[in-house]
């Protein structure tokens, strides 16, 4: 994320503007302190114009080493799993 911010040359705090976020929210982020929601992840790539996707990339276009790819694998699908859950319980 931050490798594609960099690139649109963007602050930290003008792309939390973009995306209606905290600038520390952005820092925190990009130094893998916590893991966006797949609405925020969808917003971050649309702000930078890449397709999601892309930002679990690195520069040469690599997924990022296997194990932190596992990990945000996880989180994304347990996001996923609670949004389910929510829906089922409000309808």
């Amino acid at each position: 994320m931050k490798y594609y911010r960099k690139l649109r040359h963007l602050t930290q705090e003008s792309l939390a503007e973009r995306i209606g976020s905290s600038t520390n929210y952005i820092g925190i982020i990009e130094i893998g302190g916590s893991f966006p929601s797949p609405q925020m992840i969808e917003k971050i790539a649309d702000a930078l114009e890449v397709p999601s996707p892309q930002l679990f990339e690195d520069k040469s276009g690599q997924p990022v080493s296997t194990l932190k790819t596992e990990e945000l694998r996880g989180i994304l699908l347990r996001n996923i799993e609670a949004a389910i859950n929510k829906s089922l319980q409000i309808s």
